[in-house]
């Protein structure tokens, strides 16, 4: 229950976020096995994968990337040392969500376990942490 509740506020923070500008607005980006809300002006992008759906969202400032397939890198490099590491759960699915203790300092991503075989991360640099973490936890899979 207590994850449920932090990802709603995480959800909510990114919504109120949003408010101050209502030309920005929100959208959902369908990226086939999975979806993602952003704000209105941010764009996706594809990029070519050998094993794996990988590609993009950016808003020309800031840039997300995602891998969704077997070898997604799983953050484990993003130790206690440099980030905070929070394990949740995104739409049922075991998620961790690292953040640097320096907000733009380092790597702010997700991975999540989608199931035996799939796995996403979504990860980039942004100083823009509460809009990040909202969008990560708008996250749902067909």
């Amino acid at each position: 229950m207590r994850i449920y509740i932090i990802s709603l506020l995480l959800s909510l923070a990114f919504f109120v976020l949003n408010c101050d500008d209502e030309s920005i607005g929100s959208k959902t980006l369908d990226f086939g096995h999975f979806q993602i809300t952003v704000p209105g002006n941010w764009e996706s992008f594809k990029r070519t994968g050998v094993d794996s759906q990988v590609g993009g969202i950016t808003d020309g400032r800031d840039t997300l990337s995602y891998d969704f397939g077997f070898y997604s890198y799983d953050l484990r490099h993003q130790t206690t040392d440099t980030h905070i590491r929070k394990e949740t759960v995104i739409d049922g699915h075991d998620a961790l969500v690292v953040r640097p203790k320096v907000p733009g300092a380092d790597l702010i991503g997700v991975y999540i376990e989608v199931d035996q075989m799939n796995r996403l991360r979504m990860s980039g640099y942004s100083y823009n942490e509460l809009i990040i973490l909202g969008m990560f936890g708008s996250i749902t899979f067909n």
